[in-house]
């Protein structure tokens, strides 16, 4: 127990501390993501008015800035709220062999008084808080015994991360994804020139109601109309700011974007072939860590089956079983822990109950990058246009996750032509086409009844439309900022 009262005291947070932890290699502050905007929010109705949002557990992808978000409400909490603020790293505490039961009686000896008897409010934030056996069970007796905790968890895994019949009356679950293109823009612009940062337009409501919400075609052009001069504006801002040093047009950062920088961890990197290695770096984490429940052959079956992923998509259970000669229910298991890790998400086909349950899915990968990552072991950087086509619907797909309901998005299935997706909004269906830029929609008018067609594609410059069939071409730049 000494061991861990030391730990704790070594580790009650200091301005250095907290500076260190958001700042980068050169000393600079390292950009806000959206998300803290919301964390900032739960420490100050915690702080100030005692809202029962006093436990956040922040899980996502590795490498998307969970223990940055984590550390930057430190930040805040420090210079606004509280100065007791003390760090939990799990995987420091399981090498040690202690819970965080007995972090919590090493708290009562550091404090000097019974966590129950506590005045004061205090923050402490668990890093890798999945690292720690029986840390639901041991969290909720914290939170039940005490209400002076405002407490920051973060998880590599949705996998170890999912609801828990301990907490779920408890916690705050904030899921944190892959940069948003506005999030990587603003990123970049903060790096460049910090007290220039580029902030994207207000348009991401208008956006989401004229993509999914509108009534009918006539209104969802009626608001991108509305809104098209603003996102031009933006994105003739984000070149003039970013080409400065970098030569760099719109389309140009969208593909690095979309291959290199929408993990957070990655941006501060330029060398394109560094960034590849670590991201494969990230695989074998995920594999030995997050999904440390498997064994060799398993983890060997993962690396096969995320690249015959990469280069396809589809889930064909069948011919996968017969490929690695396991079961189909084996290889459902795989695919949903690959699901649950964040690797790949994966979509159901549209149609009834029984297309749903007995047909194949389709998987994307959440984070383009990854996908990217592993077709440039096999291809190199430069991938064909169908190779590059995958990335694009792997980020309008990271974007409908984000975005609605995952009962109400499905990818589009069965005979002939169909549409890459079917967002099954209001009265009708709207369809959703990742072009490659032309401005051809077979796949669109040729499904059935549907509100409206969207073809969205990095080729397109300016919105266009077709009245006689009720689709509308997309900038994929536009989309982008939902």
């Amino acid at each position: 127990m000494d061991t861990l009262v030391k730990y704790i005291k070594a580790n009650q947070a200091t301005p250095g501390m907290i500076w260190g932890k958001i700042t980068d290699e050169r000393g600079q502050k390292v950009p806000q993501r959206f998300a803290f905007v919301r964390l900032r929010k739960f420490a100050r109705d915690y702080f100030d008015h005692g809202a029962p949002s006093r436990m956040i557990v922040l899980s996502g992808l590795r490498g998307v800035g969970k223990t940055t978000l984590a550390w930057q409400t430190a930040r805040y909490v420090y210079d606004n709220k509280t100065r007791r603020i003390f760090f939990i790293s799990g995987d420091v505490l399981s090498r040690l062999g202690h819970s965080l039961f007995d972090v919590f009686e090493a708290l009562e000896q550091v404090l000097g008084t019974p966590l129950n008897r506590l005045k004061e409010k205090i923050m402490l934030i668990i890093d890798e808080i999945h690292e720690v056996a029986h840390w639901q069970k041991d969290l909720k007796i914290l939170y039940d015994t005490s209400d002076k905790f405002f407490i920051v968890a973060t998880g590599s895994s949705a996998l170890l991360l999912r609801s828990s019949a301990d907490l779920v009356a408890r916690w705050v679950p904030e899921r944190i994804f892959p940069f948003r293109f506005a999030e990587f823009i603003l990123a970049k612009s903060w790096l460049l020139t910090p007290d220039n940062q580029l902030f994207p337009p207000k348009t991401g409501k208008p956006l989401k109601e004229a993509f999914f919400f509108a009534p009918d075609y006539k209104h969802a052009k009626k608001i991108l109309q509305q809104i098209e001069q603003p996102l031009v504006t933006y994105f003739e801002r984000a070149q003039s700011l970013l080409s400065k040093n970098h030569k760099k047009n719109t389309t140009v950062l969208i593909d690095e974007y979309i291959s290199y920088h929408n993990i957070a961890r990655l941006l501060p990197i330029e060398n394109k072939s560094l960034i590849i290695d670590k991201t494969l770096e990230l695989f074998d984490r995920i594999l030995t860590k997050d999904l440390a429940d498997t064994d060799e052959s398993q983890r060997y079956v993962f690396s096969r089956l995320l690249m015959m992923l990469a280069a396809g998509d589809e889930i064909n259970y069948h011919s996968l079983a017969n490929h690695f000669r396991i079961t189909e229910s084996q290889v459902e298991m795989l695919t949903t822990k690959l699901h649950d890790a964040e690797i790949l998400n994966i979509f159901l086909p549209h149609g009834g109950t029984r297309t749903k349950t007995g047909g194949n899915k389709k998987a994307f990968f959440l984070s383009p990058s990854l996908r990217h990552a592993l077709l440039a072991t096999v291809y190199g950087e430069h991938l064909s246009s169908q190779m590059r086509a995958k990335l694009y619907e792997d980020i309008v797909a990271m974007y409908l996750r984000i975005k609605l309901n995952r009962g109400v998005v499905s990818y589009g299935f069965g005979k002939g032509k169909n549409p890459d997706f079917v967002i099954e909004t209001m009265d009708k269906p709207v369809l959703l086409e990742v072009g490659s830029g032309k401005k051809t929609a077979s796949q669109i008018f040729h499904y059935g009844d549907y509100r409206y067609g969207l073809v969205v594609s990095p080729k397109f410059d300016r919105l266009s439309w077709r009245d006689d069939s009720r689709i509308l071409f997309v900038p994929l730049k536009f989309f982008l900022l939902l």
